[in-house]
């Protein structure tokens, strides 16, 4: 519901409907709304970022970035792993609401200084690291939040060129 309606679309009514529960069943669940919005922000929390860290992990583990394709890059592209309707939805919210623009806010930085932990495993140092760790991430956030919409063949073959221009 949050993505396809964003958050005024998350009701306690309209997420009982369709699920075709009880109000009642609902509140066996979540003790309010409040709860319900506060797991959907620790699963958008679990969800999309552990898989992109590991995955940068992976990608800096290797000083010569083979991996980077084989690992963030995927994981942008498959989408099964990412969800960037759902981070995009979150991003959305955090618009209204200063609590969730403040998560936001800690999970980039956490994102940022993973890709700047790979960026010195890639033998760049200080700022110049935290500098290519931003430009990657904020890269991939202002494709999903154009909403930039190629097919994975395309971004695949464009990958190489995407490599050059943000890992070099």
């Amino acid at each position: 519901m949050l993505v396809e309606s964003g958050i005024d679309g998350v009701k306690v009514d309209l997420l009982a409907k369709r699920m075709k529960v009880t109000r009642g069943s609902f509140y066996w669940h979540f003790e309010d709304r409040d709860a319900l919005l506060d797991a959907l922000l620790h699963l958008w929390e679990a969800s999309n970022t552990e898989p992109m860290l590991a995955a940068i992990k992976a990608a800096g583990a290797r000083a010569d970035r083979e991996d980077f394709d084989a690992t963030v890059g995927r994981l942008w592209i498959d989408e099964t792993e990412f969800d960037p309707a759902f981070d995009s939805a979150i991003r959305d919210w955090a618009r209204t609401d200063p609590n969730v623009a403040e998560a936001v806010h800690r999970i980039d930085d956490i994102r940022v200084a993973a890709f700047a932990e790979m960026f010195k495993s890639y033998g760049f140092t200080g700022d110049e690291a935290e500098v290519r760790g931003r430009i990657i991430y904020y890269h991939q956030v202002g494709y999903y939040t154009l909403g930039i919409r190629e097919s994975s063949a395309e971004r695949k073959r464009l990958g190489a060129l995407y490599d050059k221009v943000l890992l070099y």
